[in-house]
């Protein structure tokens, strides 16, 4: 069966919003990986515009999606902590926020429904989404205290645990091809122009769509808890390792970038399906992520914590019908979307994003600066220009692995030093300032 927006006489476009959780633009050739895990998306991004200093608000899901479909900073929505991290005054402040982009849409007379399952405050707006499935006592695995009691065990009774339970702490996981097959489903359904949100769990630690390969790594387990001090930090790295059933970190990247394959294969599927159904060309078509990752960069593993550039520096790729495809070296940030979007449609509303339409046309500059802040830690925000970076830090420990990341302030020169490995700074930094005015 062909769908065509002509057979639908409708002249709003069909917006489809792609987050492949914890996928780093390090990893995708498209920003100059070494290893080609993204066919696809260089395909659809040949007919985008591929933004190449695209940042996340924040290092954790909840956070990263509730500013992107909020359109505003944690600092301004006042959603700061992920799950089960998160403080009862978070969701008070949450409930008072004004925009959210799938109600705003529905109210615009779009169909909004979403292949994933969504849980709190994100089925917020949608028509339809996916269900969870699982056994029932799975939801006592996601109870704040619960989880954060799992998350707290040492390393031997959090595996005997998952042995007797056969569970993560965590929700059940469908594959992208599942995904991508409702996704499908639901569109050749609806009659009205609609948003589609997706969400692939499978670029996520710890990969579970792929078998852990059968190579020899040299960076082992052993040798990584080595040059770790922190016991808690220790357990966590075995934890990790446990989960993705692997006892080397070449293991891991082996199974991350095959996952990465994976989600890219089901996005091409669903781009394919478009363009054969006649709905491409009139399709505002995303593709990001909410967060980075961690891989040893800074002593960190498996976790966002840091604020680091491998935590918060995530792709962006955006098919938009009627401008040309091209490639953006200026700031951008996922509360960017939600503003692009309302002025396709010919709408605006007050919140912290800036659309991107402008700058797709141009390549005019949207912002200086992005504000970035940790989401695992107490207080560690950062402010961010295209060559330097400021972090402060309270000096907690991350919630996630219980290690100290960082220094109380931190700057980097990012023209000289990428990989943020030398703190310059010296007592005085005009980043610092300008922080301290952000975040009023």
């Amino acid at each position: 069966m062909v769908i065509s927006n002509s057979s639908k006489k409708q002249n709003k476009p069909n917006i489809i919003i792609i987050i492949s959780d914890g996928l780093r633009p390090r990893e995708l050739s498209l920003y100059g990986y070494k290893r080609e895990t993204d066919k696809n998306i260089k395909k659809i991004a040949s007919e985008s515009i591929v933004f190449e200093k695209n940042f996340s608000t924040s290092t954790a899901s909840d956070v990263s999606l509730t500013s992107m479909f909020s359109g505003q900073y944690p600092l301004t929505n006042g959603f700061l902590h992920q799950h089960p991290y998160t403080k009862d005054e978070e969701i008070a402040k949450l409930r008072k926020n004004k925009f959210w982009l799938p109600i705003y849409l529905k109210k615009l007379g779009y169909s909004t429904m979403s292949a994933t399952p969504l849980h709190s405050w994100f089925k917020k707006g949608f028509d339809s989404y996916m269900e969870r499935s699982g056994k029932k006592g799975y939801k006592f695995l996601n109870i704040p205290i619960i989880k954060r009691i799992l998350l707290a065990l040492p390393n031997w009774s959090y595996s005997l645990g998952k042995k007797l339970v056969k569970a993560r702490a965590s929700p059940h996981f469908y594959p992208a091809k599942e995904v991508v097959d409702l996704a499908i489903l639901k569109v050749k359904e609806t009659k009205k122009p609609f948003f589609l949100f997706m969400h692939f769990v499978d670029t996520h630690h710890p990969y579970p769509a792929i078998k852990t390969p059968r190579i020899n790594g040299k960076t082992t387990v052993r040798k990584i808890l080595k040059n770790i001090k922190s016991s808690k930090q220790k357990e966590y790295i075995k934890k990790r390792f446990y989960d993705a059933s692997a006892s080397s970190l070449e293991q891991i990247k082996e199974k991350r970038d095959k996952s990465i394959m994976y989600v890219d294969e089901q996005i091409g599927r669903l781009s394919l399906f478009l363009k054969k159904s006649g709905l491409w060309d009139n399709t505002v078509f995303i593709i990001l992520s909410d967060h980075g990752d961690n891989f040893g960069e800074h002593k960190i593993y498996f976790c966002r914590g840091g604020v680091y550039d491998s935590s918060v520096h995530t792709p962006l790729i955006m098919h938009l019908p009627g401008i040309k495809p091209r490639e953006i070296d200026e700031l951008t940030l996922n509360i960017d979307i939600a503003p692009t979007i309302l002025e396709i449609l010919g709408e605006r509303k007050k919140i912290d994003g800036e659309s991107l339409i402008n700058l797709a046309k141009t390549g005019k500059k949207v912002r200086d600066s992005v504000l970035l802040m940790d989401s695992f830690s107490e207080k560690r925000i950062a402010v961010r220009t295209k060559t330097k970076k400021f972090i402060l830090s309270d000096k907690s420990k991350c919630y996630l692995c219980g290690a100290l990341h960082g220094e109380k302030k931190e700057e980097y020169d990012l023209e000289k030093d990428p990989n943020e490995l030398k703190n310059i700074y010296s007592g005085k930094s005009k980043l610092e300032k300008s922080l301290k005015y952000l975040i009023k």
